[in-house]
């Protein structure tokens, strides 16, 4: 072979080479490419994930339940209440199906009232309780006992995701209801008073001659006194 054939395969041969070279370096270059819009991606998800639970942790939280008025208590009530770390504004309660009372027609249009009303504000830690039904009469009637309360209200930052309740007291037919805050002390004072009264029978017993005598002493000083006071006008 002569010197131009080597030449011309040696070009050939120099050609191939950097074909090959500039495939890898474009392959590597494409691969970079994607990791970097990749890379891109899993930023933004969780820039977005940050801000979302940011939003989130930031947000009223507004709950509604129906509940004894205080422990002990016949008397149902329906509580609003905002457990969330910031003022809810603009809160709008709805329920299905609407509230009935089973404790005469008034006390239900009042409750149908005051819930239709628009909350301008809730703050953080703030409680509304309305008055809702007697316990006893509301187990004795045909009214639903199951309700779905829809929650919706504006944050800070804007209009709050809607939250549904489903609040269902017929479980409280068989439960304890707790007892009156002061039923402890109110017992503790039964008792006493039930102590007191046995020693004041027991040393009545056993002291009843001196203390007739002293009765009868009593009295019969009284009468020489009014007797005294006769004899001398």
């Amino acid at each position: 072979m002569d010197t131009e054939n080597w030449i011309a395969v040696a070009a050939g041969a120099v050609a191939v080479v950097a074909a090959v070279i500039s495939f890898v370096q474009a392959r590597h270059a494409k691969a970079q490419s994607q990791a970097a819009v990749e890379q891109v991606r899993v930023a933004r998800q969780q820039l977005e994930q940050a801000e979302r639970v940011h939003r989130e942790q930031n947000e009223p939280y507004v709950i509604v339940d129906i509940q004894p008025d205080a422990p002990g208590s016949s008397l149902l009530v329906v509580a609003i209440e905002n457990i969330g770390p910031t003022m809810a504004r603009d809160v709008k309660v709805t329920t299905d199906p609407p509230l009935a009372s089973a404790s005469g027609d008034n006390l239900t249009e009042r409750l149908q009232r005051g819930l239709a009303r628009t909350i301008p504000m809730l703050p953080p830690g703030r409680r509304l309780k309305y008055a809702f039904d007697v316990s006893s009469r509301r187990f004795e009637s045909d009214l639903p006992t199951a309700y779905t309360f829809t929650v919706e209200a504006r944050g800070p930052f804007g209009d709050v995701e809607p939250m549904e309740y489903l609040v269902d007291i017929s479980s409280w037919r068989e439960t304890l209801r707790g007892e009156r805050p002061n039923a402890k002390m109110e017992k503790k004072l039964s008792d006493m008073a039930n102590s007191l009264s046995a020693l004041t029978k027991a040393y009545q017993g056993a002291n009843g001659s001196a203390i007739r005598a002293e009765r009868q002493a009593s009295v019969d000083r009284l009468r020489r006194e009014l007797g005294g006071d006769d004899s001398a006008s």
